[in-house]
């Protein structure tokens, strides 16, 4: 029915939105359908969404440059009684717009205070991280721990609580489960061929 059509809609929208960096080829057919409306058009009930960007950062006509999110989110406060290499450091593998990314950072920086940890981000799409981007592209945010995978998509507070004290008391292992999706579509590449 109309209600199925609709949620079928939103989650074609949902995942365009969450994907929108594939490839060159689909960047350009995403820039060609993406018509440009007045600010009063009325839209019959699609949903429009915008051009496509590529990992490399080019600039898609009509849309501004990609913009880097990669740098220090937060560090240890200044002033800490203890080394600044004694807590551990989160490295989250992101691009600009990533909402999901945002909830992960929010729930890390409600965790401050109480388990002291640096956060930084890395921008799967800066040019130099095409190797993380091959891995990562599907699966943002994926947090690493001193280096070390973690976990992807979503973290709660006690997950996050136990993690950082792991890494504090040096007994945090790499996770099981670190996506890596050129190796996936190697494979599947493969079995078509087969």
């Amino acid at each position: 029915g109309p209600m199925k059509s609709l949620l079928v809609a939103f989650t074609m929208f949902t995942y365009a939105r969450a994907f929108a960096f594939v490839t060159p080829k689909a960047r350009s057919i995403g820039a060609s359908l993406a018509p440009s409306y007045p600010a009063n058009h009325r839209c019959s009930g699609a949903i429009h969404i915008g051009p496509m960007r590529s990992h490399g950062g080019d600039d898609v006509e009509g849309t501004t440059p990609r913009k880097s999110v990669t740098g220090i989110l937060y560090d240890i406060a200044d002033g800490d009684s203890v080394p600044t290499g004694s807590f551990p450091n989160v490295q989250l593998y992101t691009k600009e717009g990533c909402t999901l990314c945002d909830k992960v950072s929010d729930v890390l920086r409600t965790l401050r205070e109480e388990q002291p940890h640096s956060l930084s981000a890395i921008d799967i799409t800066d040019p130099d991280k095409t190797e993380m981007f091959d891995k990562y592209k599907w699966d943002i945010p994926v947090l690493h721990m001193d280096g070390k995978y973690w976990t992807k998509h979503r973290l709660d507070v006690d997950e996050a609580k136990d993690a950082l004290i792991q890494a504090r008391t040096g007994d945090f292992v790499e996770q099981d489960g670190e996506p890596n999706a050129a190796e996936m579509e190697k494979r599947m590449e493969e079995r078509k061929t087969q």
